[in-house]
């Protein structure tokens, strides 16, 4: 996937556009100086590699070897990676070439990227409206257009939410796929790295070169499934009548679907979630704050900006958290019973992915952090928006984010895939032809 033109050309184009747009606060960083050596470099050499000279972004909270590796937050402030994450170093192998650090929820702990620090993140559809998070910055720049492709992380829907805020695609991989090296991890059993961009050829190219994996293998009789209760519930009236539509033009391709419910599916998230990611947040960013700046998670808390996620970092350091047993039972109770009821489904349903709308709504204001309108119901906007997402992290399930359409307001919104454990080249065929049926 040879990127148009030159190596150095396609770069600067990248650059300059990130600089255009500097007012929807994507980046923290710019990579000029590198970007540009490593781009000339290709040029010199003649290279030919599969993402020969493509530029990518990558979020704040992973490394790339001698850029700021600081969460978008002041408490890391000059923390520069000394090597690369290892999923940049083989997209790099690939001829990919990161030009920017991208802004994020303050240390990946929220949904909307409203950080105080950097300044909120932007959406490039309309400024006035949240790009979503924590992954805001990465899908804010390929959004854009500033560029087509980026990496990012996703804990409970930080991947595949601000994807269908902005328009891109969004993939969270089966936990484990990637390396889980060079990231400021919050919970090592629900996060993983994501690769983002403008289509699902793109991701799919990035996966390629990440895992080393052929083709995606063809799905030549496409079979849905679409659980009602619990992700086509919580949705405002506009999203569900979007992805109604959106099975009526899948159902007149031929793609056939099956409708169900299962609640337990809620249920079973809700008891391993919470107790799981806080958790395991607190025990790594205990080692985190001894480790990068020497401190006691309590004094790192002081030095974080963004209100929301300072009080979470001090309740954690209070050990606000739920108790052992919560833990324990989330990890050797719930977790594996859903992942259980998961594998039951597809058997029992003969489907290749299950399918349902990304967002609750399109994308609300850009100061409304707290709570969501949804026909006129002020919900909190946490939950609001991750009870979809979470099934499918707390799983370890591949799941991917591709634009559906626009909503009446212009907004972009996304139809979400959630594939078999392991099956993530086959998720990606899916998603592929499910874009050629919407496009």
């Amino acid at each position: 996937m040879k990127t148009p033109g030159t190596a150095q050309a396609a770069v600067t184009g990248a650059l300059d556009a990130l600089k255009a747009k500097s007012d929807l606060n994507i980046c923290t960083q710019l990579l000029v100086d590198s970007a540009l050596k490593e781009a000339a470099r290709q040029d010199g050499n003649g290279d030919d590699e599969p993402l020969g000279g493509l530029p990518f972004v990558v979020k704040a909270n992973i490394a790339v070897a001698g850029a700021l590796q600081d969460g978008a937050s002041p408490a890391l402030n000059g923390n520069v990676a000394e090597r690369d994450a290892s999923v940049v170093a083989r997209l790099r192998t690939a001829g990919a070439i990161p030009v920017a650090m991208t802004n994020m929820h303050e240390l990946a702990f929220g949904i909307t990227s409203h950080n105080t620090h950097y300044g909120p993140v932007k959406n490039p559809h309309d400024p006035g409206r949240m790009s979503g998070g924590s992954s805001g910055g990465t899908a804010a720049a390929i959004g854009s257009g500033a560029v087509r492709a980026g990496v990012a992380s996703d804990t409970g829907g930080s991947g595949r939410l601000p994807a269908a805020f902005c328009g891109c695609v969004g993939f969270r991989p089966t936990k484990g796929r990637y390396p889980g090296d060079g990231i400021l991890t919050l919970s090592h059993t629900l996060d993983t790295l994501t690769v983002m961009g403008s289509d699902v050829a793109m991701v799919a190219a990035l996966d390629a070169a990440i895992t080393a994996e052929g083709a995606a293998p063809e799905v030549p009789h496409l079979r849905l499934g679409t659980l009602r209760n619990p992700f086509w519930t919580g949705l405002n009236q506009e999203m569900t009548d979007l992805g109604n539509g959106v099975l009526a033009r899948l159902a007149r391709a031929g793609i056939e679907y099956v409708e169900r419910d299962k609640p337990d599916i809620e249920a079973l998230t809700e008891a391993a979630g919470f107790p799981i990611a806080l958790t395991e947040t607190r025990r790594n960013w205990i080692r985190f704050a001894k480790d990068l700046r020497g401190q006691s998670l309590a004094d790192f808390a002081a030095q974080i900006a963004s209100p929301d996620v300072r009080e979470l970092y001090e309740a954690m350091a209070r050990g606000d958290v739920p108790p052992p047993e919560a833990y324990d039972a989330a990890m050797n109770e719930a977790r594996p019973a859903l992942q259980r009821l998961f594998d039951g489904l597809f058997e029992a349903l003969a489907i290749d992915a299950f399918i349902f709308p990304t967002l609750a709504r399109t994308a609300p204001a850009i100061d409304r952090t707290e709570t969501i309108d949804i026909d006129g119901d002020g919900l909190p906007l946490f939950p609001a928006l991750t009870r979809r997402e979470l099934a499918a992290s707390v799983a370890g399930l591949p799941a991917i984010s591709i634009p559906g359409g626009l909503a009446s307001s212009g907004l972009p919104f996304g139809m979400e895939l959630v594939g078999r454990s392991g099956a993530d080249r086959t998720l990606l065929s899916v998603a592929r032809r499910l874009e050629e049926v919407m496009a």
